[in-house]
This record gives structure tokens, C-alpha cells and sequence, in this order.
């Protein structure tokens, strides 16, 4: 029975307009989505790589680092980021280094030096996958299952499809498959189509490590998220004897569940957790590095004054030494001082993070924005590894350069003590992406969570159907 009732279904489905609107609606803004983020990315690729040339035409020795340039580090742009361009203008990609002559150690500061080609995209956000699945496809799930057991209650056809003993569920299930498939059938047509035009023009995702298994992933996620709000559409419907009360309710818990709630999230984990911004942060570095170098030179320039003016003496070099046994010293004491707020910053920041990220993953809509963003490599993990990344950098080139290169006070002026080879070639910053594994541990309680979504959600519509009154 069910078997018939899905196949009467299902050719009534593909007879439709709909199934065809929703086709062409797919193969229009999938397709048209990859291949403006394709042009994106290929822009963002080619500036990346002129940066990262002119920068190692300025810095081909120590010398260009310690007194014209500096060192930097760039952060390239995610070929995946048609899946979700994420924060990937949002968040730095660039790291250069701060330092004041002769007063180590160097400062890595980030910064950002992208931007939108386009200003009308920062009001209404990039044509990329995840804005087709979370939005167009979402809305096409309410749309597609608001009316079916209300409208069909409305047009007596639940009446006279029930009076010939069909078993309810054998219904439910076969209305279900059928609308199920009028939806996803288009939606992944369109998407290994927009995959193969993908590849044909530039081989872009064999290139990739992982890329494969990133994509198969952001695919299992938008089927599942597009299941929910199918369900949630079925749930609805069940619960309501007219289609357009079930319209109305499914459209107030789809822009409540997209536009509002997840928003509301961020808000309330900054007030129950409060956090300081990075800016703030890196004020309360400086005024610390300003308070320990002050107390640095007044005990330098007390041991100054009890040395002998002749700069070749014993007691002098004597001096000399232990200048650098202070100047260790107060460095050490910065280091700790700046370590100890990076780590309360960091635990913070996390801490405010979980909080939000628990809040709106009452949303099916968290599920799938966040998790295509870092498969696609554009979200929270890829920061977090580019930082870690340019901290490791900041530690060679202190040790390599700048722990090296400094000055040496006497009563009668400044020497250089500076035991680095100026010509030298400088450390090379390698950028490493994060690990596929990482991200698709990341990203699995999201799969868990979406599909507890579909079986609450089709569980209660079914419940609701089998005591739905018919009449």
C-alpha cells in the first residue's frame, strides 16, 4: 500500500509545476553561486600571491626585516569557500611584526587588507551555497509541505483516501518520500552539476586535500537541514486544520528560526559571559610593555651611573653583561604579562563561544551555517589555526633576529650589541590549513543534532496525523 500510494504520489509531483520551478530555480542559483565565488576566490588567490611576491622581493635578508620591512605573513584565501564564503573577508590575513629598535621581542599584529569587490554584497551577504540551502531551500521546504494534510483536509481528499482503510502511516510516509524527493532530486542535480563545471574549469577541488570528503560532508549537512524544515513543515501541518493558518505559522517559525533566534544567541552569551575585545586587549599590551620598559631603564640607567667611563674596561664589559642579564629579565617578566592575558582572553573567548554556540544550536539553522563554514575553510577553526600559525613565526623570528639584535647602554651613549648575520635570509612563514579531520570532528555533533531534528519533527507529525481528525 504504501508502495502504490508513493508512486501515485510521486507522479503527480513530477507532473507538477512545482517540481519544475523548483529544477529551474536550483540550476539557476547553485550553479550561478559557485561560479561568482569561483571569480571571488580567484581574485582574492591572484593578490594573495602578488603580496606574498613583493614581499619576498623586500625581505630577502635579516637587514630588510630588522630595519626597512619587517617580516609578514599571509594567510591564503579557501578554494572552498563556495560553500560558504564565512568569515573569510572578516577575519585577518595578514600578520606583520611591531618592534622598536633594539627593544625586543617583536610583535606579531594581524590585520585584514581584503575586502568586497562589491558594496551592495555587504547589505545583502554572497550568493554562496549555504545561503541557498539555509534560505532558498528552507523556504522552499515550508512552502512545499505546508498544505500537506491540512490542504489535503481542506480539499476533502484526506477524507476519501482514508475511507478506503489505508493505513495512516502508509500515507504519511509515501506524501512525505514523494515532496521529499520533488526537493532534494533538483537540489543535488544542480549542485554535481555546479561541482562538474567546477572541475572542468580549473581543477580546483582534486587540487585540494580533503576536498572530497569536506563536500561529501557540507552534502550530508544541507540534506539533513533541508529534511528538518521539511519535517518541521509536516509537523506543522498535522497540527492545524487549514492550509493557511499552517503558511502563516511555518513562515513566523521560519524567519523566527533563521533571522532572529541565532542573533539573539550571540547576544545573550556576551551578556551572560562577558568578554574583552581583541582591540581593548592589545591596549592593555602596550601599556603593560610601556610600564615594564620604564621600570627596565631605570634600573639600567642606576647601574650606568656606578660604571667607569671607559667604555674598553673590565668593569665596563662586566657592565655590559649585566645589562643583558636585566634586559632577560624584564623580557621574561613582558612575555609572562602578555601570556597570562592571551591566556584569559582565550579561555574567555572560548567560554563565551560555547555558551553562544549551545544557545543557537536550539536552531537547525546554527547547524548549517556554522559547519559549512569551516568545511568550507572559512570559519573559526582556519582562524584559529592561522594564529596559531603566526605565533609560531613570531617565536622564530625573535629567536632568530630580534632576541639578537640589541643595544647596549654606557655613560657617554649607545653601543650595538648585535650578534646576527645582517645578510642573512630570514625565516619563511609556511601557511598549513586546518586538518580535514579536525573539521569534520568538528562539524559531526552538528550532523548529530540535525538529524535529532528530523526524527523529533516527522515523530511528532506522525503522531499528530494518527490522531488527526479528518472530519
Amino acid at each position: 500500500m504504501t508502495r502504490v500510494l508513493f508512486m501515485k504520489d510521486l507522479r503527480e509531483a513530477f507532473a507538477s509545476r512545482r517540481f519544475w520551478v523548483i529544477l529551474v530555480l536550483c540550476l539557476v542559483l547553485i550553479p550561478l553561486g559557485v561560479e561568482v565565488s569561483l571569480k571571488g576566490y580567484q581574485t582574492r588567490l591572484q593578490n594573495y600571491r602578488e603580496a606574498v611576491r613583493i614581499n619576498q622581493e623586500e625581505t630577502k635578508t635579516v637587514n630588510d626585516i630588522l630595519y626597512r620591512e619587517g617580516a609578514k605573513a599571509f594567510a591564503p584565501p579557501s578554494p572552498l569557500s563556495f560553500l560558504s564564503l564565512g568569515l573569510e573577508l572578516l577575519s585577518p590575513n595578514v600578520a606583520e611584526t611591531q618592534y622598536k629598535y633594539g627593544e625586543p621581542p617583536a610583535v606579531m599584529r594581524l590585520s585584514n587588507n581584503q575586502g568586497r569587490d562589491n558594496l551592495y554584497e555587504s547589505f545583502y551577504g554572497p550568493l554562496d551555497l549555504v545561503f541557498v540551502v539555509a534560505v532558498v531551500m528552507s523556504f522552499l521546504a515550508v512552502i512545499l509541505t505546508y498544505g500537506a494534510v491540512a490542504g489535503e483536509k481542506e480539499q476533502g481528499t484526506l477524507r476519501q483516501v482514508l475511507s478506503n482503510a489505508v493505513p495512516r502511516a502508509a500515507f504519511l510516509l509515501a506524501k512525505a518520500a514523494a515532496n521529499a524527493l520533488v526537493l532534494l532530486i533538483p537540489f543535488l542535480l544542480a549542485l554535481a552539476a555546479s561541482l562538474v563545471l567546477l572541475e572542468v574549469q580549473g581543477n580546483l577541488i582534486a587540487a585540494v586535500p580533503g576536498a572530497w570528503t569536506s563536500i561529501g560532508m557540507a552534502v550530508l549537512i544541507a540534506v539533513l537541514f533541508i529534511g528538518a524544515f521539511f519535517n518541521l513543515g509536516l509537523l506543522v501541518s498535522a497540527l492545524t486544520k487549514q492550509a493557511v493558518p499552517a503558511l502563516v505559522a511555518l513562515l513566523l517559525l521560519w524567519v523566527s528560526l533563521y533571522g532572529v533566534y541565532p542573533r539573539l544567541s550571540s547576544a545573550a552569551a556576551q551578556i551572560i559571559s562577558p568578554c574583552k575585545s581583541g582591540a581593548r586587549v592589545a591596549l592593555e599590551k602596550a601599556q603593560l610593555r610601556r610600564n615594564v620598559q620604564k621600570e627596565r631603564d631605570a634600573e639600567i640607567d642606576r647601574l650606568v651611573q656606578t660604571l667607569p667611563d671607559d667604555e674598553t674596561s673590565p668593569a665596563a664589559k662586566e657592565g655590559a653583561k649585566t645589562q643583558e642579564e636585566i634586559r632577560n629579565r624584564y623580557q621574561a617578566k613582558l612575555e609572562q604579562g602578555w601570556q597570562a592575558m592571551d591566556r584569559d582572553l582565550e579561555v574567555r573567548e572560548r567560554k563565551r563561544n560555547a555558551l553562544a554556540l549551545v544557545i543557537a544550536r536550539l536552531s537547525p539553522v546554527t547547524s548549517v551555517i556554522r559547519p559549512l563554514a569551516e568545511l568550507g575553510g572559512t570559519g573559526r577553526l582556519e582562524y584559529e589555526q592561522f594564529q596559531a600559525e603566526v605565533r609560531r613565526f613570531g617565536d622564530v623570528l625573535n629567536r632568530d633576529i630580534f632576541e639578537k639584535n640589541r643595544m647596549i647602554r654606557y655613560k657617554h651613549g649607545i653601543g650595538q650589541d648585535n650578534q646576527v648575520d645582517m645578510d642573512a635570509a630570514p625565516p619563511v612563514f609556511t601557511h598549513v590549513p586546518a586538518a580535514t579531520e579536525a573539521v569534520v570532528r568538528d562539524v559531526l555533533p552538528d550532523v548529530a543534532i540535525l538529524a535529532i531534528f528530523n526524527l523529533v519533527f516527522f515523530a511528532g507529525a506522525f503522531v499528530a496525523f494518527v490522531r488527526y481528525d479528518v472530519r
